[in-house]
C-alpha cells in the first residue's frame, strides 16, 4: 500500500508561530481549531484549502502524538527562549509530524554534501522513487518547497531550482531541540555523537555541540559502541 502523503498545501512560518502560540496559551483542540479558522480565513478563501492548511498546523502542534509530544514540549520551552531561531523549531516539528517532508529534507541534505543547489525536477524524481509516481506526490512537493521558502532555508533564483540557505544556530535551547529531532526522525536507536551536526534532515542548520552538554543533559544518553561515542534518547 502506498504511504499517506498528507502534506497538500503550503504553510508560512506566521502560521506555525500562531498554533504554538494558543498552545501555549493552554487553548484546549477545539479552541485552537476555531481560532485557527478565525486567524487563516484573512488570507485564505477557500474553506477546503483552509481546512487542509488548518489540519496541517494542527497535526504539527496539537493532535497527540507518540512522535511529537516529547519533541513538543522541549519546543514550547525553546520558543519562548528564541524568537530568533523559530523557523529551526517550526522545521523540526514538520518533518517529525509528516514522513513526507523528513524524506525530501533528506534527500536536499544528502546532496548538500556535495553542492547546495538542486531542481525541483531531480526532487521529484527521487521521491517517485520512493514513494511512487503519483500526482499527490507531485504536489506536495511544490508546496513543501514552498513552505521551505517561507521558511527561510531555501531560496529560488529561478523557476524549478533551488538554493540550500544555511542558517547558524547559537542557542542551546533551540539545538537541543535539533537533537531531540534526530533522535526521533527514522526509528535509529541511537547515532554516532560525531554525526549529529552533520545529519542530513539538518542539512539547513550550522550548530555544534559538546560531549559535556550532552551528558549533562536529562534527555541523552551516552554510550561507546565498537569505540565510537554514540547518543539516544533517554526513555
Amino acid at each position: 500500500m502506498a504511504a499517506t502523503v498528507g502534506f497538500l498545501r503550503a504553510v508560512k512560518l506566521a502560521w506555525m508561530n500562531k498554533t504554538t502560540e494558543l498552545v501555549l496559551e493552554g487553548k484546549s483542540i477545539d479552541q485552537v481549531r476555531a481560532e485557527l479558522n478565525e486567524y487563516l480565513a484573512f488570507e485564505i478563501k477557500s474553506p477546503t484549502a483552509l481546512r487542509k492548511t488548518r489540519e496541517i498546523l494542527m497535526n504539527a502542534w496539537v493532535y497527540p502524538s507518540d512522535a511529537l509530544d516529547k519533541v513538543r514540549k522541549t519546543a514550547l520551552i525553546a520558543y519562548a527562549q528564541s524568537s530568533d531561531s523559530r523557523f529551526a523549531i517550526q522545521y523540526c516539528v514538520l518533518i517529525l509530524a509528516y514522513p513526507i517532508v523528513a524524506d525530501i529534507c533528506r534527500l536536499i541534505g544528502k546532496l548538500s554534501t556535495i553542492q547546495d543547489e538542486f531542481t525541483t525536477n531531480w526532487l521529484r524524481e527521487k521521491m517517485y522513487e520512493s514513494w511512487g509516481e503519483r500526482e499527490t506526490v507531485a504536489c506536495s512537493l511544490k508546496y513543501i518547497l514552498q513552505s521551505l521558502r517561507d521558511f527561510g532555508v531555501i531560496t529560488s533564483p529561478k523557476t524549478g531550482t533551488h538554493r540550500i540557505a544555511a542558517r547558524s544556530i547559537e542557542s542551546m535551547y533551540v539545538i537541543h531541540v535539533l537533537l531531540m529531532t534526530i533522535l526521533r526522525i527514522d526509528g535509529k536507536a541511537y547515532r554516532e555523537v560525531a554525526g549529529l551536526t552533520n545529519e542530513p534532515y539538518m542539512f539547513p542548520f550550522e550548530f555544534s555541540v559538546s560531549i559535556e552538554w550532552l551528558h549533562n543533559s536529562a534527555d541523552f544518553v551516552l554510550n561507546s559502541y565498537g569505540g565510537k561515542m554514540t547518543a539516544a534518547m533517554r526513555e
